[in-house]
């Protein structure tokens, strides 16, 4: 067979995509994960006991909203990583943004405390854990992210990989966010972050494997 007669082969029954079904097949990932992730959390951990009094610390609601933010801007590169070539250049400055503001934050935090709190401040009494338990939620949205672009067409698979890995973690910190006890934004900086970043390690590392053609 020539080789125009083959591309005409191959060709001959496609249909087109309907607009918006890359954005519809992302959200419906996401949502499977969510849920499952906050299933996770309520049913292995549960919610910080202290979470009526937590609504009303600004604190709560800036740990909160950092990984939501996050997740964000990983839907937007999740959508570009999901294109042949796309590189979510823009994505990654607002991510890079975003924690350098909750970095200043950090700082102000610790500038207004007294120094027999920065212990809690930094470390609390979870940072050893933290990151694991980040991980650990953010399983079910990551498989969810593999499962969105394998019917997708990515071509930079180490980099597909490492973003569906960073928004997964995105999401499972907000998930876990809901049960932590920890109220020090130095701590958010370093240990959600580390776990968030242990996530985007996981999928670039398998990333290949999983979304290889």
């Amino acid at each position: 067979m020539k080789t125009d007669d083959l591309i005409d082969a191959l060709a001959r029954d496609l249909q087109p995509v309907s607009a918006g079904a890359l954005e519809r097949g992302l959200a419906f990932s996401l949502a499977s994960g969510l849920v499952l992730s906050a299933a996770l959390i309520l049913i292995a951990h549960g919610l910080r006991p202290d979470l009526s009094l937590a609504l009303h610390l600004p604190v709560f609601w800036i740990k909160s909203f950092y990984p939501l933010a996050l997740a964000a801007t990983g839907i937007g590169a999740m959508i570009s990583v999901a294109r042949p070539g796309g590189v979510p250049m823009a994505c990654g400055m607002a991510a890079l943004s975003i924690y350098v503001v909750l970095v200043a934050l950090g700082l102000w935090q610790l500038h207004v405390s007294p120094a027999t709190d920065y212990p809690a401040l930094i470390f609390g009494s979870s940072y050893w854990f933290c990151p694991l338990i980040i991980v650990a939620s953010a399983l079910p949205v990551f498989a969810a992210n593999i499962w969105f672009l394998r019917r997708a067409a990515p071509t930079h698979l180490g980099l597909a990989g490492f973003v569906a890995g960073m928004t997964a973690g995105a999401v499972g910190a907000w998930t876990y966010s809901w049960g932590c006890t920890e109220n020090g934004l130095p701590f958010l900086a370093l240990w959600y972050t580390l776990g968030i970043g242990l996530c985007g390690l996981i999928g670039a590392l398998t990333a290949r494997r999983l979304l290889r053609w």
